[in-house]
């Protein structure tokens, strides 16, 4: 299988599995990654998932070889799976770890940028060769590259190529954390499974709002963060979380 599953405690692993062609993406790894997100969507016991690959990229993007041997309707099935997995990430209500390793490129970036948030290992590259081929972006990238780094820097990216190491990345905000290679999804799934221990409306919650205030005016978003953090303080866990935090401070 090109994607493999594993469940660590509360975190749904996803790993991209196709090593040998570093990770790049074919109509059935895209398949398998949409089914992924559905798996991590259905299971109420699940709190986080970490996006993770094997080898020595992340994912460096779409299959050239693939793509050029597919009829117009093909690529633009695949056009419309990219998309579809960007909606399921945005949808999901727990959050998404992406695990950024060796290339992040083209089609992978736009997966790692599907995440709520990436930790990058030193040795990372991350950019967007697409116009060199010709191409523009899919999957929501020009909404949320945009939102996560600016407009400048997203069209600097997209025009250019420009390929960015780890710590251009941090600075540029593109990535929220680079550690040392080795370290990388120990990081990851640490981070995972912390933020997976927290009472989950939440957790929810948040990413509701943040996502939502990207395109709300500033009254609709109070409107929203009142209704969504009543609702955090009428779920038991949060309840259980405070009369913890309160019995922690009392010995």
């Amino acid at each position: 299988m090109a994607i493999q599953h594993q469940i660590h405690d509360r975190v749904l692993e996803i790993r991209l599995a196709r090593e040998r062609v570093l990770n790049a993406l074919d109509l059935d790894h895209l398949q398998q990654l949409e089914r992924s997100f559905d798996l991590a969507a259905e299971n109420e016991t699940l709190r986080a998932v970490l996006l993770c690959a094997d080898g020595r990229a992340f994912c460096v993007g779409g299959d050239i070889k693939a793509m050029d041997a597919m009829s117009d309707a093909e690529f633009a099935h695949c056009t419309r799976i990219y998309q579809s997995l960007s909606r399921k990430a945005r949808a999901l209500d727990k959050p998404i770890i992406a695990a950024l390793n060796g290339h992040v490129l083209g089609g992978g970036l736009e997966l790692a940028m599907m995440a709520d948030l990436r930790v990058a290992g030193a040795s990372a590259k991350l950019g967007l060769p697409d116009a060199e081929l010709g191409f523009s972006p899919s999957g929501g990238l020009s909404y949320l590259l945009s939102r996560c780094i600016g407009s400048g820097w997203a069209m600097q990216l997209a025009l250019s190529g420009e390929i960015l190491n780890a710590q251009q990345a941090l600075g540029i905000g593109l990535v929220t954390r680079v550690v040392d290679d080795e370290q990388l999804e120990n990081e990851a799934m640490q981070l995972a499974q912390q933020i997976a221990a927290y009472p989950p409306t939440g957790i929810s919650n948040i990413k509701r709002v943040f996502n939502a205030g990207q395109g709300q005016d500033f009254e609709s978003a109070l409107s929203l963060e009142e209704r969504l953090d009543n609702e955090c303080y009428h779920s038991e866990e949060t309840r259980a979380a405070l009369k913890a935090f309160i019995d922690s401070r009392q010995k």
